[in-house]
């Protein structure tokens, strides 16, 4: 017997991938762009790259900056993203400027892929633990004030909502005076917590030919 026209359609629906898990599937198997660069720029200890995506992309910046100040090979970096550029002082010795260069590269091609790490001040550190402390205060007051509609039937002002009341004004202008004198210094945590960055290790990465 033939199938009919009806098993035919079913079949095929059967066969065929929903467009969202197509497009899931294709999300995950995506690869990373590649990063176009060219070298303007390389001495023994010094190299410069001209990265256009620094131009269009401050985050890509970032975590580019980020990734080769981390390197224990770098001893100093300046980024220019509006001349799409960025120079690197290196370490002569130990490894050969054409490794080092070819490590370099693999850095501005994985850059991408690096998540950055959270940044916090101090003043949000000490802001935070001032409005815990408020938030507890309220927190205290509401049970006192149900606790009093229970006992006395009628919202009453007792000597532990004065206290309360008062120790919230004073925490408030605390608060205030606090973080106007301190220094907005920042940190910037990894996700595990650490303030301080490790280094990356070298290793070993496919040539990349230049734009």
């Amino acid at each position: 017997m033939k199938p009919n026209n009806s098993d035919k359609s079913s079949s095929l629906n059967l066969r065929l991938p929903s467009k969202k898990a197509a497009k899931s599937v294709a999300k995950k198997t995506a690869p990373s762009k590649k990063i176009l660069y060219s070298i303007v720029h390389a001495i023994p200890g010094r190299i410069r790259f001209r990265i256009p995506l620094l131009a269009k992309d401050p985050e890509y910046a970032n975590q580019l900056k980020l990734v080769i100040e981390s390197d224990t090979k770098v001893t100093n970096v300046r980024a220019n993203p509006k001349a799409a550029s960025i120079v690197i002082n290196y370490q002569v010795g130990g490894i050969s400027d054409n490794q080092m260069r070819e490590h370099l590269i693999g850095l501005i091609q994985t850059a991408q892929n690096v998540v950055l790490p959270k940044e916090v001040t101090t003043k949000s550190i000490i802001g935070t633990i001032f409005d815990a402390v408020i938030n507890l205060i309220d927190s205290t007051r509401k049970i006192n004030q149900a606790r009093n509609v229970i006992v006395y039937r009628r919202v009453r002002t007792d000597v532990w909502e004065r206290i309360l009341s008062t120790s919230r004004s004073i925490i408030k202008r605390l608060k205030s005076a606090t973080m106007f004198i301190l220094p907005n210094k920042r940190w910037r945590l990894r996700g595990n917590g650490e303030v301080k960055s490790q280094p990356l290790q070298l290793q070993p990465v496919r040539e990349v030919k230049a734009v």
